[in-house]
Order: C-alpha cells, then sequence, then structure tokens
C-alpha cells in the first residue's frame, strides 16, 4: 500500500493512545464521566489550612498583677490558684524568692518549673543547675489551658 506521502487512514492524531496518568479513562479509551475535562486549581492555597476563628473570649486576668493577659499560650498556671498569671510575673517573684550568689542566674527550664544556674567557663553555652524551683503542679492541667489546646490542634 502506498500513501504517497499522506498519513495511514483510521483515526487522525491517535498516535500511540497509551495510559494518560492526567485524563482517567474508561473502557475504550473514552473519559470517564466527568474526569476528562481539565479544571484549573486555584494553587495560591495549596498546602494552606483554612485559618479557623480563634473562639471569642474575653483576656484572662493576670493572678498577680490583675492585668489582661492576651498571650495565654506563654502564660503559667499560679501556685496557689492554678489561675494563669504572666510569665514575666511568675518570673519576677521566683526572682524575689531567690537569693543568688555571684555567677547564678534564674532560667525557665520548662513544664513549669525555673532552675537557678551557673554558667561554666566558656563560650559554649553550658551550665550547671543547681536548683530546680516547681512553679506549676505537676501533672496538674488546668480548664484554660485544655480550652487552649483545643484551638491549637485544630489549626
Amino acid at each position: 500500500m502506498e500513501n504517497n506521502g499522506k498519513k495511514a487512514p483510521g483515526r487522525q492524531g491517535a498516535g500511540n493512545r497509551r495510559h494518560n496518568p492526567r485524563q482517567a479513562q474508561g473502557k475504550h479509551g473514552r473519559p470517564i464521566q466527568g474526569q476528562g475535562v481539565k479544571v484549573p486549581r486555584d494553587s495560591s492555597t495549596l498546602g494552606v489550612r483554612k485559618e479557623e476563628k480563634k473562639p471569642s473570649q474575653a483576656p484572662k486576668e493576670c493572678a498577680i498583677c490583675g492585668k489582661p493577659i492576651f498571650d495565654l499560650a506563654g502564660a503559667l498556671a499560679d501556685k496557689e490558684s492554678g489561675n494563669p498569671v504572666h510569665f514575666d510575673c511568675a518570673l519576677e517573684r521566683v526572682m524575689a524568692a531567690e537569693k543568688l550568689e555571684a555567677g547564678e542566674k534564674i532560667v525557665y527550664l520548662g513544664a513549669g518549673c525555673f532552675g537557678v544556674v551557673e554558667y561554666k567557663k566558656g563560650n559554649d553555652g553550658s551550665f550547671v543547675v543547681k536548683r530546680r524551683i516547681r512553679w506549676e503542679k505537676e501533672g496538674e492541667k488546668q480548664v484554660w489551658r485544655k480550652d487552649l489546646s483545643s484551638y491549637i490542634t485544630r489549626i
């Protein structure tokens, strides 16, 4: 058979129609209903979670100074009442109660615990914890913190 430079008879442009990963196909190479049409995606929001609105609550008051606490994530629980207090207010109370020797500093160690530390000689930043000062009661969960953590887990 001679074609004189023309394409072979049959489907034009069919070429090698193997699996096209962008187009799901059903029987006989036809697109599955509704999936053959490409819909452009809005790439500006890909990988970004929809921001949930924070529950609107009045700011809590610090149990030490009485001023509002706008950042509950950075607050600590009061020793006696368990109500939220500013981190700085708790640090001031600890500093007032502790007698420090030369070279000692008070730092927050985490998990509701402060510490009196002494930095080692040199610039490596290492230190020795001399005393631990428990500020929050260990294992006790506060109601105001539960509300905050339930919001954070949904973000």
